[in-house]
């Protein structure tokens, strides 16, 4: 099975039409969509209509169920505050509905996945490091998560004996006595100071994991988050990747 992997779309619909050319020449069998299509960004509704239509397993991110009433926003700094509330009112009923329908996580084919973190999925923990790693690696059963949320592509690895190890690199083997945690990183805002777009590609029976970038019209971007009155500051981090 060949999975294509994405998560923290924020309704970045430049992104998303770049990401769908992108994997137009990929093989795969399954499309991932790991949470947080709407938030920060100015195409909410698009976006959530091509994941709607497009995807085979979709996920719950905080923005998502925000945008629905569906989880605390009390912790929302006051960008992702006004974005949500901006959401809210910009949603039809029907993607309004999709956003409510999702779950928090799934299991399937050795697989888990989640938009957070394993341990206590709803409670949207970020996993960043070894530490995170060791604590959510009890979390799960299967050999394998997928995790998005912190918009930033990390590998964490842990072999037989308990020890924890975190990597960062554009591709890798699985290795069957160990266990992973992925992070695919964001496809609407990244983090980690790449301003490209990431995604992951998962081959279950060539046992690898890929990272891919590319470029997307960024400007056209931040122009609609500007000119539908978002806070400056969601357009001005896209520019930097943070």
């Amino acid at each position: 099975m060949r999975y294509i992997i994405f998560s923290d779309l924020h309704s970045n619909l430049e992104a998303l039409n770049q990401f769908e050319k992108e994997i137009e020449t990929i093989a795969y069998d399954k499309l991932v969509c790991l949470g947080d299509i709407v938030g920060y960004g100015a195409d909410p509704n698009p976006c959530v209509e091509w994941v709607s239509k497009n995807t085979h397993i979709s996920i719950a991110g905080n923005h998502d169920w925000a945008a629905v009433n569906k989880t605390d926003t009390t912790y929302f700094n006051s960008y992702a505050f006004e974005s949500c509330k901006w959401t809210r009112e910009k949603l039809t009923q029907e993607n309004k509905k999709f956003l409510d329908s999702l779950p928090l996580d799934h299991e399937e084919e050795g697989v888990y996945w989640v938009h957070a973190s394993p341990f206590e999925p709803e409670a949207w923990h970020y996993v960043t490091s070894k530490a995170g790693g060791k604590r959510n690696f009890k979390n799960f059963e299967t050999p394998i998560c997928f995790v998005g949320h912190s918009h930033k592509p990390i590998i964490l690895e842990q072999t037989p004996d308990g020890e924890v190890n975190d990597y960062f690199g554009d591709s890798w083997e699985i290795k069957t006595e160990n266990r992973y945690i992925f992070n695919d990183g964001s496809l609407g805002q990244p983090r980690d100071g790449n301003t490209n777009p990431a995604f992951m590609i998962y081959d279950s029976e060539e046992k690898t994991v890929e990272v891919r970038r590319f470029e997307y019209d960024l400007a056209v971007a931040q122009k609609k988050i500007l000119d539908n009155g978002l806070p400056s500051y969601l357009a001005e981090r896209l520019a930097r990747g943070r």
